[in-house]
Order: C-alpha cells, then structure tokens, then sequence
C-alpha cells in the first residue's frame, strides 16, 4: 500500500468517526475537532503524496471531487473550530451541514477506489 493511500484510508476512518460520532452523541465536543483536524491533515498529506506519485495530472471526475473535498473538509474544520469556541452560527452550521460534507467526502474517496 502506497503512502498516500495509507493516509487517505485514515482521513476516512477519522472523519466518518468525527462526524458519526457528533450525530450519535448530538453535541460537538473537543475531542471530534481533534479527529476531524487529524483526518484533514491525513487528506492533505494523502492527496499530496498521490499527486507527486502520478504519472499524469489529468483533469478528471475524481480529481475534480477530490480537490473539491479537500476544500470542503477543511470548511468544516473552519465550522468545527468555530463551533467549540461557543459561536452560534458555526454550531447551526455545523450540525446541519456536516453529513453533507462527509456525503460529498465519501463521493470522492469511492471514485478514487481501484475498479476490479
């Protein structure tokens, strides 16, 4: 397994465990912002590694939604950090919007999966 595939496998475990765990328990709390901050840096650091280890940098479905999820993982991040310093809006946001980030996440993360 590749490094950047390493680190995109635990952006997902991270983030799926933020974001499941801010809707199973109702409320953000510190620890969640940790995980998701951890799962943006993974992502990050994955995303990087793939696009120095391709051979091409085609401008394709997958790449669009990966780049497209990168930004709005770290929105949410944004919203996540907001949230836990008591601002209101963030909080709404947050709440509301966060399964559609992950959505929109995980769109991406299949549409890179090798087809067999």
């Amino acid at each position: 397994m590749t490094w950047g595939l390493i680190c995109i496998v635990a952006a997902f475990v991270f983030y799926t465990t933020s974001i499941w765990s801010e809707r199973i328990i109702k409320k953000l709390l510190r620890w969640m912002v940790l995980i998701l901050a951890a799962g943006f840096a993974c992502d990050l650091a994955g995303t990087n590694a793939m696009r120095i280890s391709a051979a091409t940098h085609a401008l394709n479905w997958h790449t669009v939604c990966g780049y497209l999820a990168l930004v709005i993982m770290f929105a949410h991040l944004i919203w996540a950090i907001l949230a836990i310093c008591e601002f209101k809006k963030p909080q709404e946001w947050f709440r509301r919007y966060s399964i559609y980030a992950w959505f929109l996440w995980l769109v991406a993360f299949i549409s890179g999966v090798p087809k067999v």
